[in-house]
């Protein structure tokens, strides 16, 4: 089954799970999948009109995914990992997310 890589900001509703396999075809069955188990997960990823947030990033085995290509194929054996980009800080700086290895 593809598994979905949660980050740190957004394992609330997950209850600090990092790692979730879910049975899906594609981007968007699995992060429903995701919010079916644990519910509240996808206001996190998604905004009001149903769009992935401007500040989410969504791969699939370490190549990313335009947020409207939710219709991305998934394997069993496929990683989906959600990046949450981060922005801020000061004199002009910009932080950037670091992603998880696994």
């Amino acid at each position: 089954m593809p598994q979905v890589i949660v980050p740190p900001p957004y394992r609330g509703p997950t209850g600090g799970e990092e790692r979730i396999e879910v049975e899906a075809a594609t981007v968007a069955e699995a992060l429903e999948a995701v919010d079916r188990r644990f519910p509240g997960f996808s206001t996190q990823v998604f905004d009001s009109a149903g769009r992935v947030h401007r500040f989410v990033n969504l791969f699939v085995n370490g190549e990313e995914v335009e947020r409207g290509a939710l219709d991305h194929p998934l394997t069993p054996a496929d990683r989906l990992e959600i990046l949450a980009a981060i922005a801020g800080g000061q004199g002009g700086r910009r932080s950037r997310s670091t992603r998880s290895e696994a």
